[in-house]
């Protein structure tokens, strides 16, 4: 005759399989010294049964009815104890020791005076020592959470009241706000935006997220207008028309590298005009990157006409470094928007909702690694801004994140390492156009004759004491005149 199953295995297969044996009565009733390790269950059955000097280690049980069990001398070891019922039971000389207890109901258990409480964190314990409920926590920000078992039930009986007053459908658990961390930026990002209202104007800064419009947009010649007018009228699916005068100054705010410099690359990219002038921007646009990405902020914002720009102009030196850090603000951004959607805030049990999903705790380790005091400092920072600005940090991250991958993907050789004056790089009023990057070891076989006329260079030749240089061979696009340009990190 096969030997029957012991407890340990058959809640290791699972907590439906035990309850209908255990309903059926087809398993005993007194298992004495079983041992469990590392046991993930939920709601199995274990009333009324005498688990006397049971050992518990690192186990994650969840509503697990351990009513009237016997339980004493058991041994619960590291791990976590949620919403598990132990009124009745009898506690006589049980430890519970560097283990969490959430939500649990000790009332009326028996030998509460020996039982040996040692490094527990308890949230919401009732029933040990006779102590009162603590009181609930504060309500959610907006809708009702779905992971505060009081404030769900509570918002949801109070819905369910008004509805029945007002004659209406009562809610619906589907109804409530999901914490959904795994979902793109540009989701949360959308869902988001239909609270707002009348979409505000920036969201045509981000078109790579394809947010609602602007029904209209006020009246105006600057540079920031135009550029919002084209992408506007792409995302209706027009084609943007060029304004002669706008490309004109634009293209002098790329010669100047002025401030408008972001602006102006990323409006000649709407209309479809090439700019003249690159490296004359270069100085503008990195600085200005560089000042957004040194602010110490979690969730600070970056421009995305800024990294837009760099990624039109193939501006990769001293850009692609940035990277890592707005990622880092990305998926802090990420993270809190979900935990605000769901209706969590900083003083409400959010890092609840953070350890229930693996995305969370992702996005949570690319924020802020292990350190979840800054993780919280940055939550109440992000929590505290008016709703429009916390959308319009996500949506630039998102967008700046975006540009700053498509730049990291670019061949190497895009842009020389070190930049001389763009004056160098220019004719008939405009910088030449970039052809290649070249090794000293690469000028006999792909430029033999350039070096010559050039730089003085036999033929066949390569140039003497020039291992560490870097030969940018550039062209005219109106008249084909070639350069051939030495950059030399000693310059």
């Amino acid at each position: 005759m096969p030997k029957a199953p012991t407890i340990e295995k058959l809640l290791q297969s699972g907590s439906a399989e035990w309850n209908k044996l255990r309903k059926s009565s087809q398993v005993a009733t007194d298992h004495t010294g079983a041992t469990f390790t590392q046991l993930f269950s939920a709601n199995a059955d274990l009333s009324g049964l005498g688990l006397v000097g049971s050992e518990w280690e690192r186990c994650d049980l969840s509503k697990m009815n351990f009513r009237d069990a016997d339980l004493s001398n058991a041994y619960f070891h590291g791990g976590r104890l949620q919403d598990c019922d132990f009124r009745g039971a009898n506690l006589e000389g049980c430890t519970f020791e560097k283990l969490k207890l959430l939500r649990c109901d000790f009332t009326g258990a028996k030998g509460l005076e020996d039982l040996e409480l040692d490094d527990v964190d308890m949230d919401r314990v009732t029933g040990l020592d006779g102590e009162e409920a603590p009181p609930p926590p504060p309500p959610p920000v907006q809708g009702i959470t779905a992971f505060t078992r009081e404030q769900r039930e509570k918002m949801l009986g109070q819905s369910h009241g008004g509805n029945a007053m007002e004659g209406s459908n009562p809610a619906h658990p589907d109804d409530l706000p999901p914490f959904r961390p795994q979902d793109p930026p540009g989701s949360l990002f959308f869902r988001a935006l239909k609270h707002v209202g009348a979409p505000p104007l920036w969201v045509l800064d981000v078109p790579g997220l394809r947010p609602l419009l602007p029904q209209r947009l006020p009246p105006g010649n600057s540079l920031e207008t135009l550029y919002r007018e084209a992408v506007k009228t792409r995302l209706e699916n027009k084609k943007p028309a060029a304004d002669p005068a706008a490309v004109e100054r634009a293209q002098k705010a790329l010669r100047m590298g002025g401030k408008e410099a972001n602006v102006a690359a990323v409006y000649l990219r709407e209309v479809g005009v090439l700019p003249l002038f690159r490296f004359a921007a270069a100085k503008q646009l990195k600085g200005e990157l560089r000042a957004e990405v040194e602010v110490d902020d979690l969730t600070g914002s970056i421009d995305p006409r800024t990294t837009g720009a760099l990624l039109e102009l193939r501006l990769t030196h001293e850009v692609v470094e940035h990277l890592h850090e707005v990622r880092r603000r990305m998926a802090a951004s990420q993270l809190y928007t979900s935990l605000l959607e769901a209706g969590f805030n900083p003083e409400n049990n959010w890092d609840e909702a953070l350890e229930s999903s693996e995305a969370s705790m992702e996005l949570a380790q690319a924020a802020t690694g292990d350190d979840r005091q800054a993780l919280l400092e940055g939550f109440q920072v992000f929590a505290a801004l008016p709703e429009e600005v916390r959308l319009r940090r996500l949506a630039y991250l998102a967008e700046s994140v975006s540009n700053l991958e498509l730049l990291s993907r670019l061949p190497e050789g895009m842009e020389p390492t070190w930049l001389t004056g763009p004056e160098v790089r220019e004719c008939h009023e405009r910088e030449m156009t970039y052809v290649q990057s070249l090794k000293a070891q690469d000028i006999p076989a792909k430029v033999a004759a350039l070096a010559k006329a050039e730089l003085g260079v036999p033929e066949g030749e390569v140039p003497e004491d020039s291992d560490e240089d870097l030969f940018v061979h550039v062209r005219c696009d109106v008249c084909g005149k070639e350069k051939l340009i030495v950059q030399s990190p000693d310059a």
